[in-house]
């Protein structure tokens, strides 16, 4: 058997032997490297751990009293992080969302109020209007209508405002006549209702004006309003005659002074007479 290696040339075996020497070099080098980055992290790791320990020591030393101080222990002041605008948000809502959300809800609640207070149109009168039917609630447009036109603009804001209280008074049914009798007592106990239309089914007190005033169309429940006049104003050609336009003789209330009841009845007292003229005036 004839000998292989005769058939290489001796430039390229002793070009390989090099190179194999040089990666046996560089693996030996490698490898070196290793073995002294272990021994030094073997020795910073033992260093670290003996350090440790000793600190360890001296701070049970100044927790005994045994030493007032210590070079090995000091303080390490915590390097406060710069948290980011979207951080710091979160932070404060889960430190304060109770409280946000607290301070949240009295601020609507005080808009709703202002805003309330300023939309809101006071009435400068306002009527009751307590009948044993819905004929006038169906009517309470037109009624408003011409009310406003024999009113005055008693609280300055440019316009006049007639507010149109209704209250049904038919006890006929059982279920709904408390109801029907509180609302006529809660609205008997404030001072603005003045001016009271009636049918008569409810006894409750008006001024008689029949010693002062001399007309065929006043009775001791006040003006009647049967009449061409509010049959066309209120589109009503059936009216019946039983209805009676009067103001409340002031008395002291539970939530009103005499004297604001004597007040709110001298400001409803020209209307009354406005009205007493036109319907007076009117055809029957």
């Amino acid at each position: 058997m004839s000998d292989k290696s005769s058939f290489i040339p001796e430039d390229d075996v002793e070009f390989e032997n090099d190179l194999a020497q040089k990666a046996k070099l560089a693996r030996e080098q490698d490898l070196k490297r290793r073995q002294e980055q272990i021994e030094a992290e073997n020795a910073e790791r033992k260093s670290y751990e003996r350090k440790l320990q000793e600190q360890k020591v001296e701070l049970l030393r100044l927790k005994q009293g045994v030493i007032d101080h210590s070079d090995e222990i000091k303080e390490i002041k915590e390097k406060k992080k710069k948290l980011s605008f979207g951080e710091w948000l979160e932070n404060v809502w889960y430190r304060s969302k109770w409280l946000i959300l607290f301070c949240v809800f009295l601020c609507v609640a005080f808009g709703y109020i202002v805003y309330h207070s300023v939309t809101t149109v006071q009435p400068d009168y306002t009527v009751l209007v307590v009948t044993d039917n819905y004929s006038l609630y169906y009517r309470t447009e037109e009624l408003k209508s011409f009310m406003q036109t024999y009113c005055d603009d008693i609280n300055g804001d440019g316009e006049v405002n007639v507010l149109i209280y209704n209250i049904l008074s038919d006890m006929s049914d059982p279920t709904m006549s408390t109801s029907y009798q509180a609302q006529i007592m809660a609205q008997l106990q404030t001072g603005d209702n003045m001016l009271i239309i009636s049918d008569g089914t409810t006894d409750f007190e008006v001024h008689d004006f029949t010693q002062e005033i001399s007309s065929d169309v006043l009775t001791d429940k006040g003006i009647k309003l049967n009449c061409e006049l509010t049959r066309d104003k209120l589109k009503w050609q059936e009216m019946p005659d039983e209805l009676y336009l009067g103001i409340r003789e002031p008395q002291k209330l539970l939530s009103t002074s005499l004297e604001t009841m004597q007040h709110n009845f001298d400001d409803a007292l020209p209307v009354f007479e406005r009205l007493l003229d036109a319907v007076s005036q009117s055809e029957p």
